[in-house]
């Protein structure tokens, strides 16, 4: 009866068969169904409504067991337990790209069976999904950066201190923002701290002896970028792209912070959208020391400097720019979808961020509420695009749930559109479709009034 009343029975069927194998047998599966009959309805349920779980499921076998417990437990584990946990995980271990991979699937299968029975909310969901992709780039960068030491030596400062250095990898976008889904790439720009040369330790060096830290710190992006996106029998472990660093594919692949300097100063060739990038960027891995250098030269690349009307109209266009190729019903960079969000926040972060430290954060809901009390918000915009951002999300993670490789347009059937409007708790899709036109009308509304606002304060009137 139970999956007589689920969208898609034979699928629902075909599931709970992989699952049971999986765990080595169906009959090991209905005995614990017996023995519990919840897990049974709760295994239904998972399977007919959110075929990505189900996969995760099925490629981990025993899952069940676990799964059920971490059901019992108020929330997650945090992301420093989750980093020491695989770390534990992967120490002396030859190969560490199983680990990394049976650990990505069994906490995306915790995050997201919290946020199919509505235990935790989209920020919260977001917030996990992105402390899984963290805590594998640190394990991965360490792991390679051993290795590399191993053969070429410590890196070191060439400034005659001897000092080591060592890499600073800036998270960007929504990795950045801590607003990452299901399968959202891991962007990142690989740097490191001091010019200088390694000298391998298994012999006497002489003068001219070494690698230069730029091929170390180069080798290191190269080496985790392969680890991440290495098409193997398990699937690609994230999608991660450097892109964003400067200069792009044409640069090389990890720089220096003197080089990341240069770029970025007040007379350096970094374009408008590069600098705004630097809104949504994180520092996720680099010495105390590092940290605060790089800290410095963003505030200076993006916050303490005087932007124009040009450059907020610039702004403007590039956002109406990512909208070609992309459908109306495209909650990401349709009209009034999620980017307008974005570049609202990321201009007004810009344009008074410099007076105002408090509104320097990457992640959106948090700048949103920053502007808001700092006065360049006002209450009825603020409260509308916060309402909007959380329900994008929400619709964006049931979409993922449904089908995680799914770009980001919302279905046009309506047979399609019933499955996310159960998820979502919603009466009746038509409904959940007249709400979304109607919060994508008043985003773009908004979207426009504020960079024409903004535009005309700039220009003194």
């Amino acid at each position: 009866a139970a999956i007589g009343r689920t969208p898609d029975p034979d699928a629902t069927l075909m599931n709970l068969v992989a699952v049971g194998d999986s765990l080595g047998g169906k009959g090991v599966l209905w005995e614990l169904f017996s023995f519990h009959p919840p897990s049974l309805e709760f295994t239904i349920r998972l399977c007919s409504a959110c075929p990505f779980l189900a996969r995760l499921l099925v490629s981990n076998p025993g899952m069940i067991d676990e799964l059920l417990d971490s059901l019992l437990i108020d929330r997650l584990p945090t992301p420093a337990a989750q980093e020491a946990s695989l770390a534990e995980l992967c120490r002396n271990a030859i190969d560490i790209e199983p680990i990394l991979h049976a650990f990505k699937a069994s906490q995306q299968l915790r995050v997201g069976v919290r946020d199919m029975i509505g235990r935790q909310d989209a920020t919260a969901t977001t917030a996990a999904v992105t402390a899984i992709a963290e805590a594998c780039l640190k394990v991965v960068v360490g792991h390679e950066q051993e290795r590399l030491v191993e053969r070429l030596g410590l890196p070191r400062a060439g400034d005659g201190s001897g000092e080591p250095a060592g890499p600073v990898v800036l998270a960007m976008g929504k990795f950045g923002g801590r607003e990452m889904n299901y399968a959202s790439d891991v962007d990142v720009v690989f740097l490191y701290d001091h010019e200088g040369v390694a000298v391998p330790r298994r012999r006497q060096p002489r003068p001219g002896d070494g690698t230069s830290n730029a091929h170390v710190f180069g080798e290191l992006a190269l080496r985790t970028g392969r680890v991440f996106n290495t098409l193997g029998p398990r699937g690609r472990l994230y999608e991660l792209d450097s892109r964003l660093r400067p200069s792009g594919r044409s640069g090389p692949p990890a720089i220096s912070l003197d080089e990341f300097a240069r770029y970025f100063a007040a007379d350096g060739p970094a374009a408008v959208w590069e600098r705004q990038a630097l809104v949504k960027s994180r520092i996720v891995i680099g010495s105390a020391a590092a940290s605060e250098r790089l800290g410095r030269i963003i505030a200076a690349a993006a916050y303490d400097r005087v932007w124009t009307v040009v450059e907020v109209e610039s702004i403007r266009q590039m956002r109406l720019r990512m909208e070609h190729g992309a459908r109306p019903t495209n909650l990401k960079r349709g009209p009034g979808g999620a980017v307008d969000i974005e570049f609202i926040a990321q201009m007004l972060q810009l344009v008074y961020g410099g007076e105002n430290p408090r509104l320097r954060t990457p992640e959106t809901l948090a700048a949103l509420d920053a502007l808001h009390a700092a006065g360049h918000l006002a209450a009825d915009d603020h409260a509308a695009l916060v309402h909007a951002a959380r329900t994008f999300r929400e619709i964006e993670g049931r979409l993922r749930l449904l089908d995680a490789p799914a770009r980001h347009d919302f279905p046009t059937s309506t047979a399609e559109q019933r499955q996310p409007a159960q998820l979502l708790g919603h009466p009746a899709p038509d409904r959940l479709v007249a709400d979304v036109q109607a919060l994508t009308a008043r985003t773009r509304d908004i979207f426009e009034r504020i960079f024409t606002a903004t535009a005309r304060a700039l220009a003194g009137h």
